[in-house]
């Protein structure tokens, strides 16, 4: 299994054109970009295929299979990281604590 990566706030799709426009002609950084914005294509195509899957699979009634649940949830939680404004903080994954509520002033 692939190692975790640390908690951090999602590149929005204005952050990544103004990073495309600040490095035009470093071949890396749009590269990369480029890479992130395939990646963004193919979670939505992989949603679409799971969508029609889950479709057939409830007018079947067979039942709630565990692995499409996950998928499922590995989808939704994709899609809310690339909704998310900026500056907002991922949410914390099972494993980690939440993080402690500012102290309120009296």
């Amino acid at each position: 299994m692939a190692r975790q990566l640390p908690r951090f706030e999602p590149v929005g799709v204005d952050e990544r054109r103004v990073l495309w426009v600040k490095y035009r002609g470093h071949r890396d950084v749009q590269r990369l970009l480029l890479e992130l914005a395939q990646a963004h294509q193919v979670m939505e195509e992989i949603e679409a295929y799971f969508s029609s899957i889950q479709k057939v699979w409830a007018e079947e009634d067979l039942g709630q299979l565990v692995a499409m649940e996950k998928i499922r949830l590995l989808l939704v939680e994709q899609g809310l990281r690339q909704s998310a404004p900026a500056g907002l903080k991922a949410a914390p994954r099972r494993d980690e604590p939440d993080e402690p509520e500012p102290a309120l002033l009296d």
